[in-house]
């Protein structure tokens, strides 16, 4: 069973807001005191001060493999994925916004990556990636920032780092857990994931994985802000991009007829990512991926294996 106790504590960190458009509209300061109470709920305290800007407080209820969030500030359920992911669905009355959260802890326990899709509706009006750490000993470090306004960064892709993280030359490599439609484990196994971006767009090859994995690969076109597959594709999706350190979207799969819904938020510094994976048949789960990869750049001249 899972357990709450990787998220208790004191977390400060620093947020990129972008609208709908994956449009940067600026930074939010995020702080949370998450605090397990005596009679098994669990309190966070939350402040956000952004582009949107909400303070207070919501109850949860740890089941093992799920949560509920019971409000006031904040309601939904949550799947819990090992001791260190979940998935969440809710709603901020307060903001009138629900939300679709990817919240991974790092392997080093004191380190949040996290990707919020806030939507109204089926409007995306925020996306909002975020990276947070533990705060020890009431030593709050300070948050790290691309220097820029958001007047400027508004039209940059990459949110003024110069360079779409998840698009860079080079393979991601990890080891991801999974589980199948009825949550029982997988297993766990190494998976490549080799980028090449060229003149015509770009070109991605994805090998390993638990759920479906035969290696599979496409060619994309993108714009910075969106990426989408090019006809008579072995993989046929496109995926929403924000500041190039996150991305969500869907894919199909030709071969197998399996879709996968996959979310990755990359840590400030660009050498590791989070990945969730959830694989449908129609409209059924019938496994879900998650993990972390780390970033080999590519040698000059070299291609894509």
């Amino acid at each position: 069973m899972q357990s709450f106790n990787q998220g208790i504590g004191r977390w400060s960190g620093s947020a990129e807001v972008f609208d709908g458009m994956g449009r940067f509209l600026g930074n939010g300061a995020d702080v949370r005191h998450v605090q397990r109470l005596d009679d098994g709920r669990v309190r966070i305290d939350v402040a956000f001060i952004g582009p949107f800007k909400h303070a207070g407080t919501y109850f949860i209820t740890d089941h093992g493999d799920h949560r509920r969030y019971h409000g006031p500030a904040n309601i939904g359920y949550a799947e819990a994925f090992g001791d260190s992911v979940v998935d969440a669905n809710a709603y901020w009355p307060a903001l009138g916004l629900s939300q679709r959260l990817m919240l991974f802890v790092l392997p080093d326990g004191n380190t949040q990556l996290s990707l919020a899709l806030m939507s109204r509706g089926e409007q995306v009006l925020y996306t909002v990636v975020g990276q947070n750490d533990r705060v020890v000993e009431d030593q709050t470090p300070l948050p790290t920032l691309v220097s820029g306004a958001s007047y400027d960064l508004a039209t940059d892709p990459s949110a003024g780092r110069g360079v779409v993280m998840v698009h860079r030359a080079g393979v991601w490599r990890g080891i991801i857990q999974g589980c199948d439609r009825s949550r029982q484990p997988l297993g766990s196994v190494e998976v490549t994931e080799h980028v090449l971006p060229s003149s015509e767009g770009l070109y991605v090859e994805w090998r390993g994985g638990l759920v479906d994995p035969a290696p599979v690969t496409c060619r994309l076109r993108s714009n910075g802000y969106l990426a989408w597959s090019l006809p008579d594709q072995p993989m046929a999706g496109s995926y929403s991009l924000s500041g190039g350190r996150a991305l969500s979207g869907h894919f199909h799969v030709l071969s197998s007829g399996l879709r996968c819904w996959r979310r990755d938020v990359v840590s400030h510094h660009g050498d590791i990512k989070a990945v969730l994976r959830c694989w449908y048949r129609g409209g059924e789960r019938v496994g879900v991926e998650y993990g972390f990869l780390t970033f080999t750049p590519a040698q000059e001249g070299g291609g894509h294996g």
